[in-house]
């Protein structure tokens, strides 16, 4: 399978942290970490976060591989048992947007890593 097929196939699909790391695009998105099957963190990779080096997906799920000091720690933790979806975004505030209504639906502020809800 080439590289553009891996790709394609890495957007909207569930697979390995290891794996989405080195094949998500370097472009706006949100994703979401999945551990035994439940959704248990929703990040976005924008341009301009504070606190954030990166501009794209594939650098911002790095950070976390690595366990950067911007990273979650739990996401470094238990990264070699974590599932992730990627949702590119065509701006900054549909990804804003997107994360928010996600960390909503999936209640991931009581029941997962993210520390907040935030309004958009």
């Amino acid at each position: 399978m080439g590289f553009l097929s891996l790709l394609s196939n890495a957007i909207g699909a569930l697979r390995s942290f290891e794996v989405v790391k080195n094949i998500a695009p370097n472009k706006i998105g949100v994703y979401i970490m999945y551990h035994n099957g439940e959704v248990k963190y929703i990040g976005r990779a924008i341009e301009d976060r504070h606190g954030q080096s990166t501009k794209g997906l594939r650098k911002r799920l790095q950070e976390h591989w690595r366990g950067s000091h911007t990273g979650k720690p739990e996401l470094h933790k238990y990264r070699n048992e974590l599932m992730v979806k990627i949702i590119t975004c065509d701006s900054v505030q549909e990804a804003k947007e997107t994360e928010a209504r996600l960390i909503r639906q999936h209640d991931t502020v009581n029941n997962g890593w993210n520390l907040r809800y935030e309004d958009y």
